[in-house]
C-alpha cells in the first residue's frame, strides 16, 4: 500500500510539464495547459472552459446502532464526476458581460443537471457599487458560507450535518448581487425543483432568499454576515435533512416530511484567516409555523465550527466576489522520499444540529471531523479523516459511533 501511494503521489506530482523539466534539473518550462483551470478555447466571440472533478471515497464505519443493521461495514463510490462548462463573452467583445454555465454529474453513467444558468455582469454601478451581477436559471440559493463554496474547495469530505440540514440547496429562480468595498449583498425569488432543472418541472414551494455580509481585507476577520429565506410550501411538504460525514453513511439528521404554511430559515457566519490559519462557523435557526397541523411554532437549531491549518507555506484563499472559500493555493507537491510539509493541512470542525422542537421530534447529532489532507499536486489531493458521531431520538437515549473516511480528489 506504501508503495501505491508513493507512486501516485510521484505520478500526480509531475502532472505537468513544468514538474518534468524541474525534475530533470531543466530551466522550468512554461505549461503546456493548467490544471484547476479547465481546458480553454475560444470561438470567434466566446470563451468556453470545461473543468472536469472527480471525487472516490472510501469509508469504514462502526456506527452501531446509527448505521446498517450490522452497525459495521465499508463501502467505496464516485461520490462526484462533474462536468463545469462556462461561456463568456472575449474580453473586449460586446458580449463580455453575458456568461452562461452548465455543470452535469454523471457519477452513475446518466446525466444529471445540477446547475443551468445564465448571467449578465455590470448591470449596477455607481454608489458605492464596484461590481454586480444578475442571473437567471437553476443554481444555488444565496445561503451561508459553507454552503457558498464548493466541496471542492472545502478542507473536509462534505459540507457539516448542520449546513446539508438547514440550507436550501438549489432551486430554479433570479438573483441580482451587489458587491462594494466591504459589502456584499444577494437577493434572490426562487422556486424549489426536483430532479434535473430544465425541462423538468418546478414544484409549488417559493421562497425569498437574501445573504448580506460585511467583508475585510483577507486577513484577520475576513467575512462576517447572515443569511435569511422565507419559504411558502404552497401545499408542498417541507423536508429538512442532512448528511453526516459522508454519503455513504447512513443519514442521521433527517426530520421526514413536514406539513406547515410557513418556514423561516436564518444563518449568520463569519470567516477568519491569518497566514496558513482559517477558522469559520455557522449558526441556524429554522422556525416552522403550524408543522403538521399542530397549531404553533416549532423552532429547530444548529450550527458549526471549523478550523485548518496548512503544515507549511500553503494558504486557504478567499473569493471575495463569492463571499466564499476559493481553491487552497499550494505550492509543488508530496514526493517519495521526503519534502512536502507545506503540502500537508490539518483540519478539525464540530457540528452540531438539534431538530427536536415544538411538534417536530427528529432528534439531536453531535459530530466531531478530524482529519489530513496530502495535496499530491495543486489540483490533487488525498483527504484522511476520522469523524465521531452521538445522536438522539426525542426522549431518548443517545447512541455513539465513528467512521474513518478517505477520499480521492482530482479537479482538471
Amino acid at each position: 500500500m506504501r508503495r501505491l501511494l508513493g507512486t501516485l503521489a510521484y505520478s500526480c506530482a509531475l502532472c505537468s510539464p513544468t514538474a518534468l523539466g524541474q525534475e530533470a534539473g531543466e530551466p522550468p518550462v512554461p505549461p503546456r495547459y493548467s490544471l484547476g483551470e479547465g481546458l480553454k478555447a475560444r470561438a470567434g466571440s466566446v470563451d468556453a472552459r470545461l473543468r472536469l472533478r472527480l471525487h472516490a471515497d472510501l469509508a469504514e464505519s462502526r456506527l452501531g446502532a446509527l448505521g446498517p443493521a450490522a452497525g459495521e461495514g465499508d463501502a467505496a463510490d464516485v461520490r462526484r464526476a462533474r462536468a463545469l462548462l462556462d461561456l463568456r463573452g472575449a474580453e473586449g467583445s460586446a458580449l463580455r458581460p453575458f456568461r452562461l454555465r452548465a455543470q452535469v454529474d454523471f457519477k452513475d453513467l446518466e446525466v444529471r443537471w445540477l446547475d443551468l444558468y445564465a448571467r449578465y455582469d455590470g448591470i449596477f454601478s455607481g454608489g458605492g457599487i464596484e461590481d454586480s451581477d444578475v442571473r437567471v436559471g437553476e443554481f444555488r440559493e444565496p445561503f451561508g458560507l459553507e454552503a457558498m463554496t464548493s466541496v471542492t474547495y472545502l478542507p473536509f469530505i462534505e459540507r457539516s450535518t448542520a449546513t446539508n440540514t438547514f440550507t436550501p440547496g438549489r432551486s430554479r429562480g433570479g438573483q441580482a448581487s451587489l458587491r462594494s468595498a466591504h459589502g456584499l449583498l444577494q437577493a434572490g425569488a426562487f422556486r424549489r425543483t426536483d430532479g434535473l432543472p430544465f425541462p423538468d418541472e418546478a414544484l409549488d414551494e417559493r421562497a425569498i432568499t437574501l445573504r448580506a455580509v460585511w467583508q475585510g481585507d483577507g486577513q484577520g476577520l475576513t467575512q462576517a454576515g447572515g443569511s435569511i429565506s422565507l419559504r411558502d410550501p404552497r401545499g408542498d411538504l417541507l423536508v429538512f435533512r442532512g448528511t453526516t460525514g459522508s454519503r455513504l453513511l447512513e443519514r442521521i439528521a433527517d426530520t421526514g416530511s413536514i406539513a406547515a404554511d410557513r418556514a423561516v430559515v436564518g444563518g449568520v457566519e463569519a470567516l477568519l484567516r491569518e497566514g496558513p490559519w482559517t477558522a469559520q462557523s455557522e449558526a441556524f435557526g429554522l422556525w416552522i409555523d403550524d408543522a403538521n397541523g399542530v397549531n404553533g411554532e416549532s423552532f429547530l437549531s444548529g450550527g458549526y465550527l471549523s478550523v485548518s491549518r496548512f503544515l507549511g507555506a500553503g494558504e486557504t484563499s478567499w473569493a471575495r466576489g463569492r463571499g466564499a472559500l476559493g481553491p487552497p493555493r499550494v505550492d509543488g507537491a508530496i514526493r517519495p522520499g521526503g519534502g512536502g510539509w507545506h503540502a500537508m493541512e490539518a483540519v478539525a470542525r464540530l457540528s452540531y444540529t438539534d431538530l427536536t422542537g415544538g411538534s417536530v421530534g427528529a432528534g439531536r447529532v453531535l459530530d466531531l471531523e478530524t482529519g489530513l489532507n496530502f495535496y499530491l499536486s495543486p489540483t490533487t489531493r488525498l483527504m484522511l479523516h476520522w469523524i465521531g458521531v452521538s445522536a438522539a431520538p426525542a426522549g431518548g437515549s443517545s447512541e455513539e459511533g465513528w467512521a474513518a473516511l478517505a477520499r480521492l480528489q482530482v479537479q482538471i
